[in-house]
């Protein structure tokens, strides 16, 4: 929804939201995000349960080609959806995959010589048409060896030959991976802040 100009933002932010409550159209939300500044007006307006902070990212230049990204291969995201989310449910359960839904267009995996999934990142379409990585997931005893670096790197080239951007969102608390996005040449262009709507707000 869009803030009306202000000069003091942490008022245009609390407007929005009275606004938002005056129309009823809190009523049915779920969540609601604000940029991170100004997450305590929030919290004075609306009643707020769990989520997280995160960051909006994005690039135009695509990664220079990484070791390793030549043992990736394609999964299909019906075929291979019970594998892929069992595997991102076990080793980063609050990443966001959506495997099996059609929604995700391309994945690529790792596999080990027995073939278990080693690590995983797919990518899906906005409403805009821009690519958008998702379900980035490197196993938990596979990490600090530069995989997420592979994926994210052959993932973010796939998008930006296609479309020349690329998008993602991660926890601002994962610093190891808001370090790594960044240094493949991504940017932060939001801050926000998430949390659940704790209870129904009308108008």
């Amino acid at each position: 929804w869009p803030l009306p100009p202000a000069r003091h933002p942490g008022r245009a932010v609390a407007a929005a939201l009275q606004a938002l409550r005056e129309e009823g159209r809190l009523a049915a939300a779920q969540s609601v995000s604000v940029p991170r500044d100004w997450a305590a007006v929030r919290d004075r307006l609306v009643p707020t349960g769990d989520g997280g902070d995160w960051e909006w990212m994005w690039t135009g230049t695509a990664p220079a080609p990484v070791p390793g990204e030549e043992h990736l291969v394609e999964l299909s995201d019906r075929g291979d959806a019970e594998e892929i989310m069992t595997f991102a449910r076990t080793h980063s359960p609050r990443t966001w995959a959506d495997a099996g839904s059609g929604r995700t267009e391309l994945w690529l995996g790792l596999r080990d010589a027995a073939g278990r999934l080693r690590a995983v990142g797919g990518m899906e379409r906005l409403d805009t048409g821009a690519p958008h990585l998702t379900g980035i997931v490197i196993g938990t005893a596979e990490r600090r060896q530069g995989l997420g670096r592979v994926v994210t790197a052959a993932l973010a080239r796939r998008a930006i030959d296609d479309s020349g951007v690329c998008t993602l969102g991660v926890y601002a608390d994962n610093v190891a991976a808001v370090a790594l996005y960044h240094q493949l040449g991504f940017r932060t262009a939001h801050a926000w802040s998430t949390r659940s709507v704790a209870a129904p707000l009308g108008g």
